[in-house]
């Protein structure tokens, strides 16, 4: 039997096309190894990393639920309040009348954009990170939004005709009895042909928005600055509230 010993020195002096190879064969080598060992090996280290995690899923699920409910922001309905989550782990909940719109202009790389934000009359405190208020391309999106929202506070009128509030309008009693009114079809959104739809009505709703004189509307929510002072106003906030 014949043994072959490699010294370092005999590696040192090897030339430098086998070097290559040598690494790339132990290398490759190394890396299914690896591979092989990790698929063997990953469901029981999972397994007991779910183990460990168990007595905590309790804890774990009680913190997303706070980080949720702490970063919630919405506009009831029910109650005529909106709510926006603020620094601190706050909010700041206030009657719908206390906010005022405007048409933010955002400039990015790609051009000017538009957005709507929200400012509470009272505090000054300003808000258009939400999901409502993303960045729209045309200023006419914007004021469509605005008075989406006016009338979705208003309880005296039925629920916008929009996708997201189909589901949910035979439960408000002013918009179910205007639908039985009208015949609206409560499937309407949600049987549509898109694509048809986006190259005929779609086409004449989008003209109808785009030349529709906005600027002419008078905001239903006239500015109530002064109408209490600052002291009543910081009694009437619930306890908890984020502080004025």
């Amino acid at each position: 039997m014949v043994y072959i010993r490699c010294t370092l020195a005999d590696f040192v002096e090897m030339p430098r096309i086998l070097k290559v190879l040598w690494f790339l064969v132990v290398g490759s080598g190394w890396i299914a190894g690896s591979f092989y060992i990790l698929t063997k090996t990953l469901p029981w280290v999972m397994g007991g990393f779910v183990l460990l995690l168990r007595p905590l899923d309790k804890l774990l699920a009680k913190l997303l639920d706070r980080g949720l409910e702490t970063g919630e922001s919405y506009f009831s309905r029910e109650t005529g309040e909106v709510s926006f989550a603020v620094s601190g782990g706050k909010k700041l909940t206030a009657p719908f009348e206390e906010f005022d719109a405007y048409v933010e202009r955002v400039i990015e790389a790609g051009g000017i954009f538009y957005r709507l934000m929200f400012v509470h009359r009272y505090t000054g405190a300003q808000f258009s990170q939400t999901s409502l208020s993303r960045v729209e391309p045309v200023k006419e999106e914007v004021m469509a939004l605005w008075d989406m929202l006016q009338r979705y506070m208003d309880v005296s009128q039925p629920l916008p005709d929009v996708p997201r509030l189909e589901p949910f309008r035979h439960l408000d009693p002013v918009t179910r009895e205007y639908d039985e009114e009208i015949g609206q079809n409560p499937r309407y959104w949600r049987d549509l042909n898109l694509e048809e739809w986006k190259t005929r009505e779609g086409l004449e709703v989008l003209r109808r928005q785009r030349e529709y004189p906005w600027d002419s509307r008078v905001c239903k929510l006239t500015p109530q600055l002064g109408r209490i002072s600052m002291e009543e106003y910081r009694q009437k906030r619930p306890d908890g509230s984020w502080p004025i």
